[in-house]
């Protein structure tokens, strides 16, 4: 009776201290610095180098006007690039990540990767259940656009053929995931020399990048000027 009496009481704490915070996500990220500013570093005057093939797109002038309001408060000056004595650049990064496949009949589940690799994560493979002589006729059956060649470990052991069975593809739930980030460096303009470069990466299931420019800008220049390696930074959110 203690140990249940014990258990609630925590249970009822956990649920006092959720509704008190209200309810919050966290947006993480991941960061990778190079830094070798020098120990003094008072001139703080910087032009901002717009990207040759980004520098026209929307999303990229959202991120410049984040990354312009970022440095003045870190105690940056925006000039003419010929009276600047750093040079800031932006790159934004948005490419295709994992894709989490998963089955409702059963609790199948696998990633995809961008090279093709599958990596299972969890579940039952139905083949072990299914003798060879039910499992045999569908081996070359036509798969579904989501198994690989190397991998399918869902053959029919229904009479009526794997496309037609309840693992086919078409049942599957699908979700693709996109690495999204941003790169910024600053270089010395009178020798070309990297003073600073932060990368901020986060992986999100929305194609689009814009909604996420603002926190990547920020976690990548939270802790600035960092130390060199890598980090990881969270951003709690309040819905």
């Amino acid at each position: 009776m203690k140990s249940l009496s014990k258990r609630l009481l925590l249970v009822s704490l956990i649920l006092c201290a959720t509704a008190l915070t209200g309810c919050a996500s966290t947006f993480s990220s991941k960061i990778n610095t190079v830094n070798q500013l020098p120990g003094t570093f008072t001139d703080k005057s910087y032009a901002l180098a717009e990207h040759p093939e980004q520098g026209k797109e929307p999303e990229y002038q959202h991120a410049s006007e984040d990354l312009k309001a970022r440095l003045q408060e870190l105690g940056f000056n925006e000039t003419e690039l010929n009276k600047a004595t750093l040079k800031v650049s932006l790159q934004l990064i948005s490419i295709p990540g994992n894709t989490h496949v998963s089955s409702p009949f059963g609790s199948t589940s696998y990633i995809v990767t961008p090279s093709g690799m599958v990596i299972p994560i969890g579940g039952f493979e139905p083949y072990r259940f299914y003798p060879g002589a039910i499992r045999s006729p569908y081996r070359f059956y036509p798969r579904s656009v989501f198994y690989p060649r190397y991998y399918g470990p869902l053959y029919s052991p229904f009479g009526f053929g794997r496309r037609l069975g309840p693992f086919y593809g078409s049942e599957l739930d699908v979700r693709q995931y996109f690495d999204h980030g941003v790169e910024i460096t600053i270089t010395e303009v009178a020798t070309g020399k990297l003073l600073y470069s932060v990368t901020a990466k986060t992986t999100q299931n929305d194609v689009e990048i814009d909604a996420y420019l603002g926190l990547l800008i920020e976690s990548a220049l939270r802790e600035f000027p960092n130390k060199t390696g890598e980090s990881h930074v969270e951003i709690h959110l309040e819905k």
